[in-house]
């Protein structure tokens, strides 16, 4: 093959890996960051980060929030070994999508539910794909999740119960709806019967903690040490991505090295402890989660010098709401079965909640409306809705309740209601049917068919 041929070739390999959304390296000779960092000659691989970075001027917000004092700390502390046990969740793979902010929000969440139930033995693993396809609006371009997005906004749209939040307080499991790598599968692939698997969150921020300083590595602890994992931003590199793909022991970390501010940051990770090391140039480490599978760093976890990539510039927090049981089914709802177009007729109806809270009601009418959600009502109360019909028809009413917590309950069995049209009978022979109406059953549906 010619010289040319081959200088042609390798240009074109070269434009097409720079046209996907993922950072591409290619080692041209070794380097060595630290004594324990050694990379391969002629080695590429590629792992995906944001398309579009976090804009640091564009994302601060005034909706920050820090409910955690500062407080002394132990000088090493990880959830993932937290009294012998691990409070995290095995890390996973984003593949070609930049959903990292998916992918850390829905991390911390898996956390805080092993850390709030104190049961660091469940098996949870959540949908990050149920946010890219349901939660359209958590993403930095409407519904292009692949492209971006933030952990909080990730979180405030599982806990919006508006339409963008999917009417609803809570994120599915995997299993209900597996991962595609895809931000236009649609919501509707979810399982059907997803809404009775709802894991809610009880509160989330985030807080711009700044660039690295004792006092920001303090904030950071802090927040760790007293909640649990948090999601984090970074500016990550060429160097940064080659250091996890040969470093797989526990004890290796990535160094601090200088590089140049760029008022943006391009992924996402969960940290889940640190250790300070007087020794180090910064004092110590971050012990992270990634998103790049487990084949990259160890088991898909990392560590990084306080200070590297600009690591905990950004900084997102969840809450998890202990959920005892769901409302217990409310009663099958009482009111009258039959009655006439255009009249209001009450119907009521009854729940109990296992936890004693407050109740919401929703009362469906059969028609193709509701109620909306009515109260909040005493645990146990009976509550009242009125409701009228306009055509004529069989509607089966069918009640459902949700707690403060946004858990909802199954649907009451229905009750079926007979609205006939509105029509006063005055000729005798017609009165004397409809008053013996047994004695007459060919007439009776007869009268039934042409609603006399």
């Amino acid at each position: 093959m010619k010289k040319g041929v081959i200088v042609i070739m390798i240009f074109s390999i070269l434009i097409m890996s720079c046209s996907q959304n993922v950072i591409s390296v290619f080692i041209k000779q070794e380097e060595s960051l630290d004594n324990n960092t050694i990379f391969n000659n002629d080695f590429k691989y590629d792992f995906p980060v944001l398309m579009e970075p976090i804009i640091i001027d564009d994302f601060i917000k005034d909706y920050s929030s820090f409910p955690f004092p500062v407080i002394k700390t132990p000088d090493e502390f990880n959830w993932k070994d937290y009294n012998g046990k691990d409070w995290t969740t095995p890390a996973k793979n984003q593949g070609n999508c930049g959903s990292c902010w998916d992918f850390a929000a829905t991390a911390i969440i898996e956390s805080m539910v092993k850390i709030r139930e104190n049961r660091p033995d469940i098996l949870i693993d959540l949908s990050e794909q149920y946010v890219l396809s349901c939660l359209p609006a958590a993403a930095n371009n409407y519904g292009e999740g692949c492209r971006g997005g933030t952990p909080y906004h990730a979180l405030f749209y599982i806990m919006d119960t508006s339409k963008e939040g999917n009417y609803c307080n809570g994120t599915i499991p995997e299993s209900c709806f597996p991962y595609e790598q895809s931000d236009t599968t649609p919501c509707s692939d979810k399982c059907n019967d997803w809404i009775d698997y709802l894991v809610p969150i009880a509160d989330c921020g985030e807080v711009w903690v700044g660039f690295d300083s004792p006092q920001a590595r303090d904030t950071i602890k802090s927040m760790i040490y007293q909640n649990g994992p948090i999601a984090a931003g970074l500016d990550v590199t060429n160097d940064f991505i080659n250091f996890g793909y040969y470093h797989h022991k526990e004890t290796d970390y990535y160094p601090y090295i200088e590089q140049e501010w760029q008022n943006s940051l391009n992924h996402m990770v969960v940290i889940t402890g640190w250790k300070d090391d007087p020794l180090m140039q910064n004092g110590g480490y971050w012990i992270c989660k990634n998103g790049w599978g487990t084949s990259w760093g160890y088991n898909g976890f990392f560590n990084i010098e306080y200070g590297g990539c600009f690591i905990g510039f950004y900084t997102v927090w969840v809450d998890y709401s202990i959920v005892n049981g769901r409302p217990n089914q409310p009663t099958k709802p009482v009111g009258p079965n039959s009655g006439g177009i255009g009249i209001e007729f009450n119907f009521s109806s009854n729940s109990n909640d296992p936890d004693n809270e407050q109740i919401y009601y929703l009362f469906n009418w059969g028609d193709g409306s509701d109620s909306g959600w009515l109260g909040p009502y005493e645990s146990g109360e009976t509550v009242e809705a009125t409701h009228s019909w306009n055509k004529i028809g069989i509607y089966n009413i069918k009640v459902i309740v949700k707690d403060i917590h946004e858990y909802q309950s199954e649907w009451s069995d229905p009750l079926s209601v007979s609205m006939p049209r509105n029509k006063v009978v005055t000729r005798p022979f017609l009165n004397f049917l409809q008053n013996h109406l047994n004695l007459f059953p060919i007439l009776q549906n007869i009268i039934q068919i042409l609603d006399l």
